[in-house]
């Protein structure tokens, strides 16, 4: 019988965990004489005891784990276990994900045992949930840096340091885009921690992840950093819709386990630096499947300081969709706009009423430089673009038909989520089109349809179905989604498609501008081979 394979699921390590209940038993007591009797009774049988092992055959693993307990020494004061109390509306189970746990196991979990969140189903009376995750200590003065998601809409927080001592927490600041918090407790005689360079860290590097998983307060696990720069995993979005294209997601990727309740603990090098803050898991199972992510330390110190000094994260902003020039599809789309370089980004988007559109930018731009800075990726963009204080005046060095040019102007504030960003559009519907070469069939753009893609007003032709062995499928284009130009020219009906595509040579490859549904838009090259 053919087994189901189960989806990955990328879930915030959150958490409302507690202690699982663990019975003892008697094993039995130990006769006097004990000693003497099993000396006997061995030589009596003929047996030999188990071979001593050669100390220089395990000087190196003993040094390893030195290693560690000298770093477990260092840190242990400074993680402390985040108990919080929030009400949540609808009907609540017995935790989240498929955790298949035995009927008996369930039975011994007290409450709060694992992340408890509303089902699918009629609405239910408010009902008080009890949680725990993890934080770090940062500051003699008692800032603790922590995930939003442990401490998001929580109504009490107390925090319990590594000595016993219980004390009420207050929220400083909260940074959602980042999953980021920072709160506070009054305490005397803190431990805190010291930060390292996650850029200095790689991939191999061992590292020990600390926090409360499951609730067992002060938990050490070790591994090493599987990767870095895991970017575009949609962690934050996945579980708030209002944030998706504004959050910043750049992971370092470990193999220490990670499981709910960890979220909020520090990731810590071999020299007792905190290189990153564990925030989320990937798994089929609600627990750990070896693939746990990590808020690297650079973007940890920058965005706590931000809320310990102002109390929320004031970011820059350009008001642009843009993708790596650096990866294959994006290559082949900046090559139709005859760019040869290897660095930058392409501009596949300009939201109306920004300070982007405000500039000149244009669809199809290729950012090489951000104030003197060369652009590697759409990531450095981001990061520089967020970290520039709105109002100041920056210089964007471009690509555009061929040459290269300058445009000044003053970076502007990011809204705060995705609804307060105005998103344009264009003119007229048409009829019905089908493109064998391409793979698809097209129709017109109603004005209904045209609101619910963020138009201002109907613009392109919509796919209403892809030949799943077609050209179109093969670069990832789906029913759903909306062409907006082809090669440049912009289409406003199916006759103006299709007199779009006998204007160009599909087997040299062409350039579509799509809308998803979401009203994201993005660039595709389609080549059909000869």
């Amino acid at each position: 019988m053919p087994s189901k394979t189960k989806k990955s699921h990328l879930i915030l390590a959150v958490s409302a965990a507690a202690a699982l209940a663990v019975g003892s038993m008697l094993a039995g007591i130990r006769p006097q004489g004990w000693g003497l009797w099993a000396a006997t009774a061995n030589s009596a049988m003929g047996g030999h005891p188990t071979a001593p092992i050669d100390p220089s055959l395990v000087s190196s693993a003993e040094s390893l784990s030195e290693a560690f307990q000298a770093v477990h020494h260092s840190i242990k004061n400074a993680v402390v276990n985040i108990n919080i109390i929030k009400t949540m509306q609808g009907p609540i189970g017995n935790g989240i994900g498929p955790l298949n746990l035995p009927p008996g196991l369930q039975k011994m979990l007290p409450p709060g045992a694992f992340p408890l969140i509303p089902q699918q189903g009629q609405p239910s009376p408010a009902e008080k949930i009890y949680g725990t995750g993890s934080g770090l200590i940062i500051s003699p003065k008692g800032y603790i840096v922590t995930n939003n998601h442990v401490v998001a809409g929580a109504q009490s927080i107390k925090v319990t340091l590594a000595d016993g001592r219980v004390y009420k927490a207050t929220v400083v600041g909260t940074d959602p885009k980042t999953d980021l918090a920072v709160v506070k407790i009054n305490a005397p005689d803190l431990t805190y921690a010291s930060f390292g360079n996650s850029h200095n860290m790689k991939v191999g590097d061992w590292v020990l992840a600390f926090g409360s998983p499951f609730g067992f307060k002060h938990t050490m696990t070790q591994g090493i950093i599987s990767a870095k720069g895991r970017k575009n995993l949609d962690i934050i979005g996945a579980h708030n819709p209002e944030l998706q294209g504004l959050t910043y997601q750049d992971y370092i990727q470990t193999d220490a386990a990670i499981n709910p309740g960890n979220s909020g603990g520090p990731l810590v090098n071999m020299k007792g630096h905190v290189i990153g803050i564990n925030c989320a898991i990937a798994t089929n199972t609600g627990s750990f499947n070896g693939i746990g992510f990590a808020i690297p330390s650079s973007e940890v110190k920058y965005i706590a300081g931000q809320l310990i000094k102002h109390g929320k994260v004031v970011r820059g902003y350009l008001g642009v969709s843009i993708a790596d020039v650096r990866h294959g599809q994006v290559r082949k789309v900046a090559e139709s706009f005859h760019y040869k370089g290897r660095h930058g980004v392409l501009v596949e988007q300009v939201d109306p009423s920004t300070p982007a559109a405000h500039a000149g930018l244009r669809r199809g731009d290729i950012i090489i430089a951000f104030d003197g800075k060369k652009i590697l990726s759409m990531n450095q963009l981001r990061d520089e673009v967020a970290m520039t204080h709105p109002g100041k005046k920056v210089t964007l060095r471009l690509f555009r038909n061929g040459k290269k040019l300058n445009l000044t102007f003053a970076v502007g504030t990011q809204p705060a989520t995705l609804a307060q960003v105005e998103m344009g559009g264009g003119s007229m519907p048409g009829q019905t089109a089908h493109s064998g070469s391409l793979g698809i069939a097209v129709t017109a753009v109603t004005h209904n349809l045209a609101r619910s893609y963020h138009m201002a007003a109907p613009h392109g032709v919509l796919i209403k179905t892809v030949n799943p062995n077609g050209v179109a499928a093969s670069v990832g284009i789906r029913p759903g989604d909306v062409i907006l130009s082809v090669q440049g020219h912009r289409v406003n009906s199916p006759a103006e498609f299709v007199k779009a595509l006998h204007q160009v040579n599909l087997t040299k490859g062409i350039r579509l501008s799509l809308r998803s549904p979401n009203g994201v838009e993005r660039f595709v090259f389609v080549q059909k081979s000869q």
